[in-house]
């Protein structure tokens, strides 16, 4: 199997183990369902700007230490970005907390909430582009490989729209 592939792998199963923690820590405390999704969501709207913030520290440092000459050490790094990132779009497409019974998610996922992950999208969509134009105005002083262009414009557009999410979930919380 390839070096790609096991970054992958690696990636994937500590997705499935964060989430199992995740699942194991709430598991004898009894609450409502609309309890549980007014906890959820609370926790969600903390979560998430420092998520985002993670995110962008470690494309910085991914990117300081880029070598190019694509070594096993990169392409696991690559991999676990691929992987991170496609969680994080998903978690940002979807309703999220795909673990919970599905009265739970519906209880979450309410108009403010899709008002408010709208937005977020919408500020992802126009960071990306802007990221896109730089790297652009990039290429006509310094070479740029198309892997890393791709890595700039995601990384830009997701952390941006992660970010905008959890300061309207925030705002949203702190005003109810």
């Amino acid at each position: 199997m390839s070096d790609y592939m096991w970054g992958v792998l690696a990636g994937l199963a500590l997705v499935v183990v964060v989430a199992a923690i995740a699942k194991w820590r709430r598991r004898d405390k009894p609450m409502s369902v609309a309890e549980k999704a007014d906890y959820l969501s609370n926790r969600r709207a903390r979560m998430l700007p420092a998520l985002a913030v993670i995110f962008l520290s470690q494309q910085a440092t991914f990117f300081s230490q880029m070598s190019g000459q694509h070594l096993s050490a990169e392409k696991a790094k690559i991999s676990a970005w691929l992987v991170l990132s496609i969680v994080m779009l998903f978690g940002l497409a979807t309703k999220g907390f795909w673990l919970e019974r599905k009265e739970v998610r519906d209880l979450i996922d309410d108009e403010n909430t899709r008002a408010n992950r709208n937005e977020a999208m919408r500020w992802g969509f126009l960071f990306s582009m802007a990221a896109a134009i730089a790297v652009y105005i990039l290429t006509m002083f310094d070479t740029v490989t198309g892997r890393e262009a791709v890595h700039i414009v995601m990384s830009f557009g997701i952390a941006a729209a992660i970010l905008r999410w959890g300061v309207l979930e925030r705002r949203a919380h702190r005003d109810a």
